[in-house]
């Protein structure tokens, strides 16, 4: 079977597997020799558990369902081990009750820890050491306070770095990895509930003579102000996504191709009318920018509709940049595509531009 690369999510319920048959799997041996064959049993339930899990993460990757069976499997062993063998065992509580909070989420941890204290606690009431039940009743606490802590803290770093993945590092719009997420969601909306949408994408004209001749910082000052003017101007249910270099891509999520291309002529129109101071230059610096438009077309997947959306952007760039154009809405989705180019100058406009063409992947 061929070795595949894990994430940190599938790590973790798998090193724990391991930590747990490493620790587990010798006690069933010990308990052999002792001649107590229940416990035995019990243990090495335990650890073909453990292993059938770790497999399953592996294999399928199924992480929630996994960790919440690992967390359960631990604690029944650990509760039935101490309630059969006695006050001698209670030391297994803690590695057991730590475990929880990497597992469950963090009430789920807490209730199921709260559950499993009550259960082992007549095993440490027949004790009849208040110094000795005080002690492990007191440790057992700071020990499942400390792991609400560590785990509250690790979930908030999570999202964080969760979040870090989606967001593009210049502009902090969502990226590309963020675009495909909301695309896959959006589709899937639209083939259940017939909720129209539109792919507008938008290419920055001649961005590249900009770092020419300006200057990356200036590029990466046009990009800012561009993406600030994206975001004051779409709607509510809109999302502005930088795809990558000079190319964004706005979602239109509760929208048809008319309100869509509207909304894309207001856009061209406000990312013309912006200035960029420029330390090369005396003047200030004006940037134009180009949009294909393409409404999702229940069937197809999310590849088929960006290839539309990326062909209207091409074809708009051929006729003359800053300007729209809109992928036909009843195009085939195995033949060929027609365009209509709207005028830069006056919104609404529309010209043919030209002759069909195969469908290409180039952006100009």
């Amino acid at each position: 079977m061929r070795l595949r690369k894990l994430s940190l999510e599938e790590w973790m319920p798998i090193m724990l597997a391991f930590s747990g048959i490493i620790g587990i799997g010798p006690m069933v041996f010990f308990r052999l020799a002792e001649g107590n064959y229940l416990v035995a049993a019990i243990d090495a339930v335990a650890v073909i558990g453990l292993t059938a899990i770790a497999w399953a993460v592996y294999v399928r990757g199924a992480v929630r369902i996994a960790s919440v069976c690992m967390a359960l499997l631990s604690i029944i062993t650990v509760v039935i081990t101490i309630r059969i063998r006695g006050g001698d065992q209670l030391l297994w509580a803690y590695p057991g009750l730590v475990c929880l909070f990497y597992l469950l989420k963090p009430m789920e941890a807490l209730l199921v820890s709260l559950i499993t204290v009550l259960s082992i606690l007549p095993v440490i009431l027949a004790s009849g050491n208040s110094n000795q039940i005080a002690l492990f009743l007191g440790s057992l606490t700071v020990t499942v306070a400390l792991s609400i802590a560590f785990a509250a803290m690790t979930a908030g770093q999570r999202r964080q770095l969760h979040l870090m993945t989606l967001l593009d590092p210049l502009t902090g719009v969502g990226n590309r990895r963020a675009l495909d997420q909301k695309l896959e969601a959006l589709i899937g909306q639209s083939q259940d509930l017939k909720r129209p949408f539109v792919l507008i994408m938008m290419d920055i004209d001649h961005f590249k003579s900009v770092n020419d001749l300006h200057g990356h910082a200036v590029g990466d000052t046009v990009l800012h102000a561009i993406t600030d003017t994206l975001q004051v101007s779409i709607e509510p249910t809109d999302d502005v996504y930088r795809a990558g270099g000079e190319e964004f891509v706005i979602l239109a999520g509760a929208s048809g191709l008319d309100q869509a291309r509207r909304l894309a002529e207001k856009l061209r129109i406000a990312v013309s009318e912006i200035d960029v101071d420029c330390p090369t230059s005396d003047t200030s610096l004006q940037v134009t920018a180009s949009f294909g438009l393409a409404e999702f077309i229940r069937g197809e997947n999310r590849d088929e509709l960006y290839r539309r959306a990326d062909d209207a952007l091409y074809e708009a760039k051929r006729n003359g940049r800053n300007r729209l154009c809109l992928a036909d809405k009843t195009v085939s989705l195995s033949g060929t595509a027609s365009y209509k180019t709207l005028s830069a100058i006056i919104a609404g406009e529309t010209e043919d531009a030209g002759p069909e063409r195969q469908p290409t992947s180039q952006s100009g």
